[in-house]
């Protein structure tokens, strides 16, 4: 009898990874496809995905996030894609429930945290640990129900991934010392530096792309890509061309993607400078054979940011694999780029300093080209799709027994913790009581009796703001008399581990 033909295939394990996918309109779903497509060599590959009719790499299968449960028992692997996004949700709850390696795009995850319902308890979590004015300024947050763009820095919602991740990629040396500073050596212990991979693309010549596009070959072009967001400075880019051209520069300027009207008016801004609005254009939402020619067609790709959190950038890495002059700010994880695979902006004085770039790029686009060529060399090297998937997966191997916390407890009674009520409780004492703590729980300040507690609280005005932390949230107060007098408090705590 003949043998089976899958009896000479090797055996491969199940990898199941928790990602959006294209065509979201997404990069960390452009980044999952190309990373699927590569590690379906090593792994019997799956995509946990909210569309079904997802375009996933050939060979993965599409699978209900409800369901893929089933793939990852009995020693699957299970990877993650996380962004700060809303379409990132079901990802943050798999996390929960089915542990595996964590990839943190962006470490805040702040913006993912507020759209997809989580309490202010659990968002006022993010400063914990933070310094005395941030946990006032965490309580300001609370009393007045209002959030800013600061937050986004100031407070870090990445501690519940740490804790429920068998391992945790990072893009950046950046990235990885920012959780390290803010939660610590033992919690970060088992994060890894991975480069942001180099996309597979197949990028025409500058030539071609520009004949695609109706770009004249002896233009200077200007692109930037992706959401038009507040942090890509495109106003400081506004500025700085303005002041270009006011100097006598020739040049072009296409933002190759979606305006974002309420987070940065791109188009109104553009038609208040007067030298830029016969040279610049907004393309709206592209195709990614679209965008891949606008990249490919551009003389400088231009990518500042600020403030950074550790964040990455798919449009820089197209820009590396275009061979286009990449002008970044000298932040964050930019900063650890090859000062000749890139131009850097500093922070300080970025406007004049770009507009300096800029003419003198406009008027030499050798010099671009010759940045372009080092950009590319350099991520051949360090990005290449092949090896990237290798660490990921030598990363996801070694950290398939690495134990992770408990998820958080659900459908029990709230538990009450009791702390002595004295002149000497500090905040500290408090906040490591309540330790561990998630959701509904109770504080029992103990005094030995009501006159005690009354004395305390003439002697220590605001006597709960100063001892609560800034990540429990109080719900209701209750006065005990006998046995057990105090206060007692009805709390919503994020994870206060």
């Amino acid at each position: 009898m003949r043998p089976e033909r899958e009896s000479s295939v090797p055996h491969r394990e199940r990898l199941t990874a928790f990602t959006p996918l294209p065509p979201e309109r997404n990069g960390i779903a452009d980044y999952a496809a190309f990373l699927l497509g590569a590690l379906a060599e090593h792994y019997d590959c799956g995509a946990a995905c909210e569309d079904w009719l997802a375009d996933a790499p050939p060979g993965v299968a599409v699978v209900d996030p409800a369901l893929a449960h089933r793939r990852a028992a009995g020693g699957g692997r299970v990877l993650h894609q996380l962004g700060n996004n809303p379409g990132h949700g079901f990802v943050l709850r798999a996390v929960r429930h089915a542990p595996g390696v964590s990839t943190l795009h962006d470490p805040g995850l702040l913006h993912l945290r507020q759209t997809t319902g989580a309490p202010r308890g659990a968002l006022l979590a993010g400063l914990r640990d933070a310094p005395p004015a941030f946990a006032r300024y965490a309580r300001q947050v609370a009393a007045e129900d209002r959030w800013s763009r600061g937050d986004h820095l100031l407070f870090d919602m990445a501690g519940e991934v740490l804790a429920r991740s068998r391992a945790v990629a990072v893009h950046s040396r950046f990235a990885r010392n920012r959780l390290r500073a803010l939660h610590g050596e033992e919690a970060t212990g088992h994060v890894e530096v991975i480069p942001h991979l180099l996309p597979p693309l197949a990028v025409p010549s500058r030539g071609e792309a520009r004949a695609r596009l109706g770009i004249p070959p002896d233009a200077f072009l200007v692109c930037t890509a992706g959401f038009a967001t507040a942090a890509k400075r495109l106003d400081w880019l506004i500025a700085a061309m303005d002041l270009a051209a006011g100097r006598g520069a020739a040049f072009l300027w296409i933002h190759a993607g979606a305006e974002r009207s309420e987070e940065f008016p791109l188009a109104a801004a553009i038609a208040e400078r007067l030298a830029l609005r016969n040279r610049a254009r907004i393309t709206g939402y592209l195709s990614e054979g679209a965008l891949t020619d606008h990249v490919a067609a551009a003389d400088a790709l231009v990518n500042l940011r600020f403030p950074s959190a550790g964040e990455s950038s798919g449009s820089l890495a197209r820009g590396f694999a275009a061979g286009a002059g990449c002008v970044v700010s000298d932040t964050g994880a930019y900063a650890e780029l090859p000062r000749n695979a890139v131009l850097h902006v500093p922070l300080a004085g970025a406007v004049p300093a770009l507009a300096e770039a800029l003419a003198a790029l406009a008027a030499d686009p050798a010099r671009a080209a010759a940045i372009g060529e080092e950009g590319r060399r350099f991520a051949a090297a360090e990005m290449a799709l092949p090896a990237v998937a290798l660490r990921y997966r030598a990363l996801i191997e070694a950290s398939c027994d690495r134990p992770v916390a408990s998820p958080p407890r659900t459908g029990a009674a709230a538990p009450t913790v009791a702390v002595a009520l004295g002149p000497d409780l500090t905040a500290a004492a408090v906040a490591r009581a309540l330790r561990g703590a998630e959701g509904s729980c109770r504080l029992l300040l103990a005094t030995t009796d009501l006159e005690t507690l009354a004395d305390l609280s003439l002697e220590r005005p605001a006597l709960l703001d100063s001892l609560l932390p800034p990540w429990a949230a109080l719900r209701a107060v209750r006065v005990l008399d006998g046995p057990r007098a105090g206060l007692l408090l009805d709390l919503d705590a994020g994870r206060g581990s």
